[in-house]
């Protein structure tokens, strides 16, 4: 285990009664037992309409509470089964929509896990509120798209995108963290592209192989010493980053990247890679943030208002 002590922030996975929110709440459980910090199960009820002139058919919170009770209740009743230890708190919260909710939970949160299926007008896109979450919320987003399989992690190898980055050196500092507390080898890739003159279509590539070689032996070596125990393999290859991420995590149990790009515009918006990542890539994908640190602070979280708290 790492420094996720006790006292630390808690972890907060959304629960929506399907199968891919709880598959998301169970792995988002699992890191929260080894990292010994809380785990808050969300579920965001809609709100009630306000009405300035004829009012129209209101739609019954209470149903929506009563299913989303429900959902906490399951969810919660499976991780105690799997992860005995575990503090769980289940919260049922009012708000525009869930991402607005979730994004000021977000706030005094180490992690936020959401399940995002594959519904929508384009299959593999993610829904709108992971989607708001990846962009805008302060803590690192995993976001978790598999509904069957293994909701906990396992021996498989963490994947972290790196780029020489300020962003993406804390993209390998959390991975490594993570690696470290289940024991598991961290794979770091690194791309590059360029074209050599032409009729001397080998002879310039090597050396720019080499310098990239070199920054991402940089990039990582921080985490080399922070993180001694942690298996850290370097891969550097020439094409573009979606490519490699893509063909590594078909492997993996983990994609972690940045949360946005070099420059600034690229700081404003998430990444292009990491937003692609996030739309095709097999595994779940945690976004980190420039400020992320692999221990939360152990500081009092701000209380955050909410309809109802529970400990079932």
């Amino acid at each position: 285990m790492t420094g996720h002590g006790t006292g630390g922030r808690q972890i907060v996975a959304g629960v929506d009664g399907s199968a891919v929110a709880e598959a998301a709440a169970r792995w988002a459980a699992a890191v929260a037992a080894q990292w010994n910090v809380p785990l808050r199960l969300v579920h965001v009820l809609p709100q009630a309409p306000v009405f300035y002139g004829v009012p129209a058919p209101v739609r019954d919170i209470e149903a929506h509470r009563v299913l989303g009770d429900a959902a906490l209740a399951r969810a919660a009743d499976i991780i105690r089964g799997e992860q005995p230890a575990a503090a769980i708190e289940c919260t049922t919260m009012t708000g525009p929509t869930p991402a607005d909710v979730l994004l000021d939970v977000a706030s005094s949160a180490s992690m936020v896990a959401i399940g995002s299926s594959c519904a929508g007008p384009v299959e593999g896109y993610l829904n709108a509120t992971a989607l708001r979450l990846a962009h805008h919320a302060e803590c690192p987003v995993t976001v978790w798209r598999q509904a069957t399989g293994p909701a906990v992690p396992d021996r498989r190898p963490v994947i972290v995108g790196v780029d020489g980055s300020e962003i993406s050196i804390a993209a390998v500092r959390w991975a490594c963290s993570f690696a470290e507390s289940f024991a598991v080898p961290v794979v770091a890739v690194h791309t590059w592209t360029g074209v050599a003159p032409q009729g001397d279509s080998h002879r310039h590539e090597y050396p720019v192989e080499a310098a990239e070689s070199v920054l991402l032996a940089e990039s990582v070596a921080g985490c080399r010493t922070e993180y001694p125990d942690v298996t850290i393999e370097q891969v550097t290859e020439r094409g573009t980053p979606a490519d490699a991420l893509l063909a590594r995590c078909r492997q993996a149990q983990l994609l972690v990247v940045g949360s946005h790009g070099r420059g600034a515009l690229g700081r404003a918006l998430l990444g292009s890679t990491s937003q692609d990542m996030l739309h095709r890539a097999p595994c779940p994908v945690t976004i980190c943030r420039p400020d992320t640190i692999p221990a939360p602070p152990h500081t009092d979280a701000p209380s955050v208002p909410t309809d109802s708290r529970r400990t079932p």
